[in-house]
């Protein structure tokens, strides 16, 4: 069942702001934050109880290891090595985000697919004067977007990962959501209880606010930090956002964003403007984010149906919100 409702607008009310959405409350006296620019966005990790400062820029730093691992472009990075076949055995930390990755891909029919590398490499929506990709050259690279042609071997350290010439494998629907469980697994093995894990808009909670859910907003699409459509109450959960807004440039009046389709190498029209999902761990709400909004509103609504602990709210291009069938009992009512 989906429950379709029009855009309201939570403006101005967060006294803590999230870049994906906030929280009501005064701080505790008990508050630590730490923050900084890493894996190119904004991030932060706050804990609501006694755990230090120093615990948590210890966790900061799990940005940077990660990003060793999964970078697409720094040349020191284990993908940037599997990507230009100079390595086929790597971390099992990079592994099963692979793995993980292709699992999503089979769910969604492959119009989601983790090759999209050979082609994403081409747009750039970061640039000053951003360009559309000679077309041309966007085809040449389609050939090479196949995930059937990528085969994972459990290995002694680590994983065996074979592909297809000149596939590239792009995991930026999978990186952050794979790192923010590795940064609360460390909390938690450090003794925290409560906290906020902010990669970019993929927010990840520990526990409970002293004693009561978390509020996390869902911005409106291409609005301001502050423009609020939704806010759900949540415990040791995660809320991920995938959209047109996150990047994007305009040209000839049309808005190209990052969310490619596969099958044409160019942004993907589907009538959304973006799709938030909410899950028990961040790497599946990551890659289920993703590849709903690759779906579509109906089919995407049914495969959150149909996935256990599992929610979302769509916005289409009209500025409706549909909801799964869980989502609006998990809202926070005004």
């Amino acid at each position: 069942m989906k429950v379709a409702v029009k855009l309201p607008l939570i403006a101005g009310i967060c006294s803590s702001l999230l870049l994906a959405g906030c929280s009501f409350s005064s701080q505790p006296e008990e508050y630590a934050e730490v923050d900084g620019f890493k894996l190119d966005t904004y991030v932060s990790i706050a804990a609501y109880d006694d755990t230090p400062e120093s615990v948590l820029r210890e966790a900061l730093g799990l940005c940077d290891k990660y990003e060793k691992i999964f970078s697409m472009q720094d040349t020191t990075s284990e993908l940037w090595k599997l990507n230009n076949n100079e390595t086929t055995v790597v971390s099992e930390e990079l592994g099963d985000a692979i793995n993980r990755a292709l699992y999503m891909s089979e769910l969604s029919g492959k119009r989601f697919q983790v090759s999209i590398g050979s082609v994403s490499r081409l747009w750039d929506f970061r640039g000053d004067n951003p360009e559309i990709p000679d077309d041309k050259l966007i085809k040449e690279q389609l050939a090479y977007v196949d995930d059937s042609g990528i085969k994972l071997t459990k290995a002694d350290n680590g994983w065996s990962v074979s592909k297809n010439p000149g596939t590239v494998i792009d995991l930026g629907a999978v990186a952050k959501g794979y790192i923010a469980d590795k940064i609360k697994d460390f909390l938690i093995e450090k003794g925290t209880k409560s906290a906020i894990i902010n990669l970019g808009g993929n927010v990840c909670c520990l526990g409970d606010k002293d004693g009561e859910p978390f509020n996390i907003g869902v911005r409106k699409p291409f609005g301001e930090l502050s423009d609020t459509v939704a806010v759900f109450k949540m415990h040791d959960a995660s809320l991920i956002t995938s959209g047109i807004s996150e990047r994007y440039f305009k040209k000839d009046g049309r808005i190209f964003h990052h969310i490619l389709d596969p099958s044409t190498g160019y942004p993907l029209e589907n009538n959304l403007y973006q799709v938030s999902v909410i899950t028990k761990n961040s790497l599946d709400g990551d890659c289920l984010s993703t590849v709903c909004f690759t779906l579509g509103l109906d089919e995407g609504l049914k495969l959150v149906e149909s996935l256990p602990d599992t929610e979302a709210v769509f916005i289409t291009n009209d500025n409706e919100l549909h909801y799964s069938s869980g989502a609006e009992q998990l809202l926070r009512r005004q």
